[in-house]
């Protein structure tokens, strides 16, 4: 019942919220953008919880399906005030341009790789319709499964950490606002009440929605969900359960100076001067 009334309430289709859309003509237009298993469901809780936005009746939109609409462009030129659209769209450059000349706001969402990788590996093993389930299944252990996300296998076309890291890069000097998953999880997720309340305040400031104290505390109530269906454990850290010593060298050669970029430092920590 409860994951019935998120997706109403996510899509703006309770009682309502019709005649809000209609007469909220200067609500932003949101366009969310994270690489896969980085906390996608967080984020778009985060603005859709807000009452003035909600999602566009979409799928997620992707590399691989983008090309159904013809470009992000002819998306967003039929994106409406109070719209958001989530996506997992690698960057390009012209994808900025796009957003801006359409009035489009932009959220970008980083997690640790390091657990992105977990996440991915465990997201991908258990769903049986996955494009790579197969690949990922046919590995000998949860450790080779690990191993491959972050290595890679392009014969069978799978994604190292590196290069999925190398495809959404541009996303931090492209205008888009960066929030990292540790800062919005919040307490359900073994972060901090005081940063995740910061971290939706500078959400709404960059959508330029007034940052009410009230509205922010109501949010991050409700912030850390199960609602979603790809959801696992959406905590912080959880790599260093699945990570030997052996698979932290791999994914330090593999990535090199990528954490760094990305504003995490090599021990797992925050970078304490981002």
């Amino acid at each position: 019942m409860k994951r019935k009334f998120w997706t109403l309430q996510r899509f703006g289709l309770l009682p309502g919220d019709l005649r809000l859309r209609l007469l909220d003509r200067d609500a932003p237009k949101v366009f969310c953008v994270s690489i896969p298993k980085a906390g996608t469901h967080l984020l778009e809780r985060a603005i859709c919880l807000h009452p003035r936005l909600y999602r566009k009746l979409l799928p997620t939109i992707g590399d691989g399906n983008v090309v159904r609409w013809r470009s992000l462009e002819a998306i967003v030129t039929n994106l409406h005030p109070g719209q958001t659209l989530v996506s997992h769209l690698s960057f390009r450059p012209e994808f900025p341009t796009a957003l801006e000349k359409h009035g489009v706001r932009t959220v970008f969402l980083m997690r640790d790789p390091r657990d992105t990788v977990v996440s991915q590996t465990h997201f991908v093993t258990r769903e049986t319709k996955h494009r790579q389930h197969g690949v990922f299944a046919d590995q000998a252990s949860d450790r080779d499964r690990l191993m491959l996300s972050i290595q890679g296998d392009p014969t069978r076309g799978v994604l190292g950490i590196a290069e999925r890291l190398d495809r959404y890069a541009g996303w931090l000097t492209s205008g888009a606002l960066a929030v990292r998953f540790e800062d919005l999880v919040g307490p359900g997720g073994g972060g901090d009440a005081a940063t995740q309340e910061a971290a939706v305040r500078g959400i709404y400031r960059h959508l330029r929605l007034p940052d009410d104290p009230a509205l922010v505390r109501s949010v991050c109530a409700r912030l850390f969900s199960s609602d979603s269906p790809t959801f696992r454990k959406g905590s912080i850290g959880g790599w260093r359960d699945s990570f030997d010593p052996e698979l932290e060298k791999l994914f330090e050669e593999t990535v090199q100076g990528r954490l760094e970029q990305y504003g995490y430092g090599p021990t797992g920590s925050l970078r304490a001067d981002s």
